[in-house]
């Protein structure tokens, strides 16, 4: 059983309405778990610097990331601070929409790699 935040009302699940009082009920992770997520370097940003950019909403990031020289500083601060930045400023409607968009971009990222690395493979076969 969990406690509502406004009526302290026990209720059996959350991401429902207390009976109670009427609040609707969000199970948000703690700071601090948050924070430490936001810190971890990202693989999808590390692995398609473009993609991960576009698709984490940091615009700005991806238009440099196609000039060849700021493409390499744009990976290396995509990478370290990319996630902090994609959370404040991307405008996320949730936590979840944000976690489900950071892992469904290091999977893009990863299979992207795995093709192009089986690509290579088979083209020096012949």
């Amino acid at each position: 059983m969990n406690t509502c935040t406004n009526c302290k009302q026990m209720v059996e699940q959350w991401n429902k309405t207390c009976g109670s009082c009427g609040v609707h009920l969000v199970m948000e992770p703690d700071e601090e778990r948050r924070a430490r997520y936001l810190r971890i370097p990202s693989l999808g940003a590390l692995l398609f610097t473009q993609g991960w950019a576009f698709g984490a909403r940091l615009y700005g990031w991806f238009l440099l990331s196609l000039i060849p020289v700021f493409g390499l500083i744009a990976l290396f601060v995509c990478v370290a601070f990319g996630r902090r930045w994609s959370w404040k400023h991307g405008s996320w409607g949730s936590w979840e929409e944000f976690i489900a968009r950071m892992r469904l971009l290091d999977g893009i990222a990863l299979a992207w790699v795995i093709l192009l690395a089986g690509l290579y493979a088979w083209r020096t076969q012949f």
